[in-house]
């Protein structure tokens, strides 16, 4: 085969290619049932293998069958993949982690978590009762209202992977005939199974050791796989339910323990992109079809698809407009009923917006054969003809391409998929990790096409590891040996997480390393102190007062001669106001035309040009044309860009090193709590964490006219749970199903429109935007603001007449308004003429005797949508009077915050309890709440790190306390194992008189583990184990323990509570047991390099605490003098800094909140018995200074 270069104008990048695989967790208990509600009555004992046209007639789905390796350790091996799973089966699997054959328990049962109630009254009683009474009070109501919000906790019983072909092969399949809708299904199998099986490979993974620090390997996983065949709107959408198992068996010592879910989320997205190319494959091999890729259009994505089914019969399959047509023909026939006559166009508009109103698809059990009658009747028109014959045309007279095999894919090819790959992610993330690559390289060659799934994998792993050796690690290697005992097969530490490494470019890399470099360049322009004098305070020309904390920001900047500073405000700290007073301030020093203004979008750069009275232009726009040499900046200018959180790392860079040759100043506007670039960003939450507290910032919210909500957005920008009570207690939380909080939400925005006020509509979900959008035209033409005499399509089949509101989603300066304005994305217009021939006639939203411009007919095509409701990248800058935000659990913090602070005189989070499931109905019910929600939007933060903050950050992660203790303690336990095993068993089988299969009953038991690390406890603090052990043993007869390992643990731990007497325990940084006695060499020199790094890194965060003056310092008194006392007092500091280091303790208090759950409760004894040894040795010191004062003068 000759193998030519990708075609330049083929540019695939991440987003284009939808997700066909997706992932929800399935809570333990009755988590599962949804999986049962479509099941034929009676078949769930039915393999398989009798075929998907089994159930033609029958109204329901086939039941699932196993999957998976591990299903053959189940019982003795009775359960194989492919037999079908029986509903008793699945709920002993999934609802009580047990064994589907014999009943026992896989390990350790699912944990039953205390109740809320339950965690409340535990923490309060640890809260310190000596604290002032305020304090006291304020702690208890911060646990009740954490803990409220935490809501319960169920354990994790599996992971619902769900597999949906591409939305023109389910259309293929629902309209052919009954041979060719069982091939589709089988490749759609086929794929999937080896997908599954890529999975079990190179995936599936169980944590060990101590926190779980060690991933190994899994023998397999065991699956439950259950087809099912249309989607909630009974739309054809095949697609397989594989719920994975958590319970999962590890390969070196036949333990079930459960599966490693962060290395399941981190891999998801490259499942996806990998199925679709196996099936692709499948299809083609099977039936010889073509695949092209489709744009969807500007903020959708494109999608691969068969070459030959088109859009039109895509789309009749694919949203509410086919409900909705369907409703509105039902209204025209009752319409003709009841008058004898069709409406007139006018009226069938009415009744359009009438069904738009009514339809609320719920997904009905229906049969097969029924179905696909439908599906087969509603295609007849768009294929011209009988839609079983047009499929079997299309799968019987192409032959297939021919298809490749690993070896025949030449390296060049390799080598320059591997740089596109690199290119395209460095585009859209400052950092990546191996599955970005694998995903990328898989979009990449999705138009190759493969003899078997194993070719594939070897073509996208030699593209990936070709761009990892075009990346630049950012993670650290091993700190430390690993024994060579420990390491997987592959000769792998499982010390790290396999695929876990951080990578970036050269590129991004140098532009944030120039970045640096400029905020620290203080050569630039700047207005010296005497001429600040009436330019920073007073009043703007518009009245506006600006404020001292506004001022001193100013004049920070001002004075500063930084080549490139930074202005950071939270929302509504009046950012606006000071930057038109920056821009007035440098005029009046440096003469008119010396400002520049920026802003990463048209429409921000548009209300940047209203506050400061200045032209703007957008970041694009400028780096486009200075590339072109028609712009650039002068000396003496001053840039200011605001909204700098959205503009990528390279504009920045771009921007700001050109303004520093032509001797301007650039200031960043922004804050980093709100939304990034949806490019490689970063950089604006770099340069301000870079400057620590030397930065120009604002910190006085004055958007809200109520006083507690200046406090509670701040609390929501800083993830607090506190802002949680604060809206609740105020009334602007509401709770329910999605489908309610969207109708609620709809609701209480036109009631505030009815009443004047300006309001916006704020939601995630791209098909929530379309329903709101069709709603609210709906309404205006029930109501008569929207004109029904003449519509006009858009893009993504919304229509709109004159009265509509519309939003413009392309720059366009061609098409220019009357003052010389022009179309920007973004811009929000109310429609003002329909043409006959597709034009609009618009003029801005909100400006009635504003001019107009008037839209061609492609553009609105291509680049219109109805603009009542908006996203929170659309909402970020804009200031209304109330705002109304639609909540889900996938909300992540910085969309809220930012929706949240639109509105000044109100803004309500209406929270939708279920996960939106397009494929099915709404989950069973379940213990969440509004606020268990909320609390997890507010831990879901989306800020991306720069790529030198990822390198801090893996640095501190690796060398850090935690991490080594981890790895120190799971070590010792390994390299000690034998040792405890051989010591407890004798023991028992000895002293305790227990046979060999009792002994080894306790030494398999969940608890070994804990009792090994007793072991080691009670052997650093210097207690004689051969002979204690024995003792303890006949205490009490051990015949009648539940865990004799446990029993052994406690009995272990009461006797040892004091080290030997005349001994100090052998504690690394006073906190970790050291391991002693016989050790393998390399087990001891991998323990001996751990302990050096720990007591290292714990002294160095002592000696830096006690030179920057840490907070918590000050709680052990004041630095000693003395040689000698100081070096003893910094000995304690050196436990209590190893503490704080391996906990993540980073308040003022030494030991963090009395109420902190991470830390055990040894450790945290013996940390506060350094903190009270160091206050006495300060005291001491006092103390015999006041006595040597007191004798001095008797003298």
């Amino acid at each position: 085969m000759v193998f030519t270069p990708l075609a330049p104008e083929v540019d695939w990048v991440a987003h284009l290619v939808g997700v066909t695989v997706s992932m929800r967790v399935v809570s333990a208990g009755k988590g599962y049932g949804y999986l049962l509600r479509s099941v034929v009555q009676g078949d769930g004992n039915v393999a398989q293998a009798t075929g998907f046209t089994r159930y033609f007639t029958e109204a329901g789905t086939p039941p699932g069958v196993w999957m998976g390796k591990g299903v053959a350790f189940f019982g003795a091996g009775e359960l194989r993949p492919g037999m079908a799973v029986t509903p008793e089966q699945l709920r002993t699997l999934l609802g009580r982690g047990s064994d589907p054959v014999t009943g026992v328990s896989l390990g350790r049962p699912f944990r039953e978590y205390p109740s809320v109630a339950e965690r409340t009254a535990a923490l309060t009683a640890r809260v310190d009762r000596a604290l002032p009474a305020g304090e006291f009070d304020a702690e208890v109501t911060r646990i009740r209202a954490e803990q409220a919000a935490r809501g319960p906790q169920t354990a994790t019983a599996g992971f619902d992977l769900t597999f949906s072909v591409p939305k023109s092969a389910s259309v293929l399949w629902s309209v052919a005939d009954a041979n060719i809708q069982g091939l589709i299904v089988e490749a759609h199998h086929a794929a999937v199974a080896q997908v599954l099986d890529f999975f079990e490979r190179e995936v599936a993974a169980t944590r060990t050791g101590h926190a779980g620090i060690a991933q190994v390997s899994v023998v397999g996983v065991a699956a439950t796989a259950y087809d099912h065949w249309d989607s909630r709107a009974n739309d054809p959408q095949l697609h397989t339910h594989v719920v994975v198992s958590n319970k999962v068996m590890t390969a070196h010592d036949g333990r079930w323990r459960t599966l490693d879910s962060r290395a399941v989320h981190h891999a998801l997205v490259g499942l996806s992109e990998h199925y679709n190319a196996v099936l692709a494959d499948r299809l083609t091999g099977t039936f010889g079809l073509s695949w092209e890729r489709r744009e969807r259009g500007e903020d959708r994505t494109g999608q691969w698809e068969i070459q030959g089914v088109s859009e039109a019969l895509i789309a009749e399959f694919s949203s509410r407009a086919r409900a909705i047509d369907v409703a509105t023909d039902a209204k025209i026939a009752a319409y003709v009923a009841e008058h004898g006559r069709r409406p007139t166009g006018r009226r069938i508009v009415q009744l359009r917006a009438e069904a738009t109103l009514d339809t609320r698809p719920e997904k009905a059990i229906r049969a097969l054969a029924d179905l696909t009658a439908e599906w087969r009747a509603r295609a007849r028109d768009l294929v011209g003809g009988d839609p079983t014959a047009w499929a079997r045309i299309l799968t019987t007279t192409r032959e297939p391409a021919r298809a490749l095999t690993g070896e025949s894919v030449p390296m060049f090819l390799v080598d320059q998929a591997a740089a596109d790959v690199v290119e395209a992610v460095a585009e859209r993330r400052s950092t990546w990790r191996h599955w970005n690559l694998w995903a990328e390289a898989s979009r990449r060659t999705m138009g190759w096409r493969f003899v078997a799934a194993a070719d594939r994998e070897q073509v996208i792993a030699l593209i990936t590891d070709a761009a990892i050796g075009r990346s630049v690690r950012l993670t650290p290697g091993e700190v430390a040996t690993v024994p060579a005992g420990m390491r997987r097969g592959d000769g792998t530490s499982p010390l790290r997480p396999r695929h876990s490494t951080y990578y970036s470019s050269e590129r991004l890399l140098g532009a944030e390393d120039r970045l640096l470099t400029l905020a620290d360049d203080h050569d630039a322009s700047l207005v010296v102190p005497q001429h600040l004098a009436g330019n920073v305070t007073g009043s703007r020309g518009d009245g506006v007062v600006v404020g001292g904390e506004q001022a001193a920001a100013i004049t920070q900047i001002l004075t500063s001669g930084r080549r490139l500073d930074v202005l950071v405000g939270p929302a509504g700290t009046g950012k606006s106001t000071a930057m038109a007073a920056l821009a007035g301030a440098w005029t009046a020093v440096h003469g008119p035309g010396s400002v520049v203004g920026m802003a990463p979008s048209a429409a921000a750069a548009q209300v940047l040009a209203e506050d400061i009275g200045l032209g703007c232009d957008n970041t694009a726009k400028w780096v486009y044309d200075h590339a072109r040499g028609r712009a650039d900046f002068c000396p003496g200018e001053l840039v200011i860009l605001d909204e700098a959180t959205l503009a990528s790392t390279r504009t920045l860079e771009t921007i700001a090193t050109r303004a520093a040759e032509a001797g301007a100043k650039v200031v960043l506007v922004g804050d980093p709590a709100q939304l990034q670039s949806v490019d490689a960003g970063g950089a604006f939450n770099m340069l301000t964490a870079a400057r620590g507290g030397d930065l120009a910032q604002l910190v006085e919210v004055r958007r809200f006219i109520h006083v507690w909500e200046k406090d509670a957005s701040l609390a929501l920008r800083d993830g607090d749970p506190a802002a949680i009570d604060a809206y609740a207690g105020h009334g602007r939380i509401v709770e329910g199903t999605t489908e309610a909080m969207i109708d609620t939400a709809y609701q209480a925005w036109q009631h505030d429109l009815t009443a004047g006020r300006s309001s916006i509509l704020v939601t995630e979900a791209a098909d929530s935007v379309r329903h709101l959008n069709d709603r609210a035209r709906a309404d205006r033409i029930r109501s008569g603001v929207t004109s029904t005499l003449r519509e006009v399509g858009l893009r993504d089949e919304a229509r709109a007449s004159v009265g509509d509101v519309v939003i413009t989603r392309r720059n366009d300066r061609r098409l220019r308004t009357s003052p010389g304005t022009w179309v920007r994305n973004g811009d929000r217009w109310t429609v003002t003429r329909v043409g006959r021939d597709g034009t609009l006639g618009v003029r801005q939203a909100g400006d009635a005797s504003g001019a107009g411009v008037r839209l061609p007919a492609g553009y609105v095509a291509r680049h219109v949508d109805l603009g009542y409701a908006v996203t929170a990248h659309r909402a970020q800058g804009l200031t209304v009077d109330t705002a109304h935000v639609v909540v889900s659990p996938s909300t992540t913090r910085e969309n809220l915050y930012v929706s949240m602070t639109r509105g000044r005189h109100a803004n309500t989070a209406y929270v939708a309890l279920d996960q939106p499931d397009p494929l099915h109905a709404t989950p069973a019910e379940t213990e969440t709440t509004a606020r268990t929600v909320l609390f997890g939007v507010l831990n879901h933060s989306a800020l991306e790190l720069s790529a030198h903050q990822t390198i801090t950050a893996e640095q501190e992660r690796w060398t850090g306390i935690a991490q080594l203790a981890a790895e120190y303690e799971t070590i010792a336990t390994t390299a000690q194992h034998g040792r405890w095993t051989r010591l407890v068993t004798d023991a028992l089988t000895g002293a305790g008189g227990l046979t060999s299969a009792e002994a080894a009953q306790a030494t398999k038991s969940e608890a070994f583990a804990v009792l090994m690390a007793e072991l080691r406890r009670a052997e650093a603090h210097h207690h004689d184990l051969d002979t204690l052990l024995p003792r303890l043993v006949t205490q009490r007869t051990l015949l009648d323990a539940d865990d004799i390992a446990a029993v052994l643990t406690a009995r272990l731990g009461r006797a040892t509570r004091q080290p030997a007497p005349g001994t100090t325990p052998d504690l690394i940084a006073g906190l970790i047991p050291a391991a002693s006695g016989p050790l393998p060499a390399d087990f001891a020199r991998a323990l001996d390099e751990r302990r050096q790094l720990i007591e290292t890194r714990a002294h160095t965060l002592a000696e830096a605490a006690v030179r920057d003056r840490a907070p918590w310092v000050s709680h052990t008194g004041e630095r000693p003098n003395g040689a000698s006392d100081y070096q003893g007092w910094l000995a304690e500091l050196t436990v209590i800094a190893a503490y704080r280091d391996r906990y993540a303790i980073t308040g003022p208090a030494p030991l963090g909140p009395s109420t902190h759950t991470l830390a055990p409760g040894r450790d945290r004894r013996r940390a506060n018995e350094a903190l009270h040894r160091a206050r006495a040795i300060i005291q001491t010191r006092r103390t015999d200074g006041t006595r040597a004062q007191t004798h001095a003068r008797s003298l």
